[in-house]
């Protein structure tokens, strides 16, 4: 990713590209690790994570703690898509994750009230940062176009919507539109369960192929690299994601169409013992070359 240059962290030289990339990644697996303890909808988590990375494009990772940016990120985020969140529980899992107990009572509280203010101050700074554009487009709404087209299993279907969720780890998201990370997506979802992609020209996924082949190629790479970066937050994904409620505070869910709400609800809340089965699986496709 050439454009990786030109983020800020890596123009004033304080990190290389990879240990910029790697920041991007541990960050964005924190804000993850985050919304499944909160049971937050994949939208606010997703947005949450565009954020993260919109703010180290104009910032350094060496002068705001990426953990507590992913932090507000997250209350950000909870904000914008009206998911309920309390400043508080993000808090606290936040230091129950990243920290060891063996303080005092007092020290735990100072240390709480520290990061509570800390999530206040940066949330101005990251309103700032982004000029208060907080409109996100994700590759959701595309890919649920493109796999309403088809007739995929349902393996398929979900290896497509993990890929989406995966490639927001890394800047794929600044860099490419939603409509060709998604059928990116869906072509490496092909490629993980051996399909043959369809014959029918007039498909979008097929259109968006033949215009954009290198641009997607490129995408593909780009999210294939998320599966290689070694991060200490990995081993937590693998606990059980709490499902939201349907209380009134939700977020009511998006309109779709009779069909693409059939696979919206079968993805939505997709469980992180899915998510962690569906990278265990990346690993057959990591030695590959792509499929033309």
């Amino acid at each position: 990713m050439d454009q990786v240059q030109q983020f800020h962290s890596v123009v004033n030289g304080d990190m290389s590209e990879d240990e910029e990339r790697q920041r991007r990644f541990q960050g964005c697996t924190f804000i993850e690790y985050l919304g499944c303890r909160l049971g937050i909808p994949q939208p606010a988590v997703a947005t949450a994570m565009v954020f993260f990375h919109r703010f180290y494009t104009r910032h350094s990772f060496s002068i705001y703690k990426p953990e507590i940016l992913a932090a507000t990120c997250m209350f950000l985020a909870c904000k914008v898509e009206d998911s309920f969140c309390k400043i508080n529980d993000i808090v606290s899992i936040s230091m129950g994750h990243l920290y060891t107990w063996g303080s005092t009572n007092e020290e735990k509280a100072k240390m709480f009230f520290g990061w509570r203010d800390a999530i206040v101050r940066y949330e101005i700074i990251v309103l700032e940062t982004l000029c208060f554009d907080l409109s996100v487009n994700h590759p959701y709404e595309p890919l649920l176009d493109i796999l309403g087209e088809l007739k995929v299993s349902e393996s398929v279907v979900q290896s497509a919507w993990g890929f989406a969720n995966d490639s927001l780890r890394l800047p794929v998201c600044l860099i490419h539109e939603p409509k060709l990370i998604a059928a990116a997506c869906v072509m490496l979802s092909y490629r993980l369960h051996h399909q043959q992609f369809p014959d029918n020209k007039t498909l979008q996924l097929m259109q968006l192929i033949d215009k954009h082949f290198d641009s997607l190629q490129a995408i593909i790479q780009e999210i294939m690299l998320g599966y290689s970066i070694p991060n200490q937050f990995e081993q937590h994904n693998g606990k059980s994601r709490q499902r939201h409620s349907n209380d009134s505070n939700r977020k009511r869910p998006p309109v779709y169409s009779r069909e693409k709400r059939q696979i919206y609800n079968r993805l939505k809340d997709r469980p992180s013992s899915r998510a962690m089965q569906h990278r265990r699986s990346i690993n057959r496709l990591q030695s590959s070359a792509l499929p033309s």
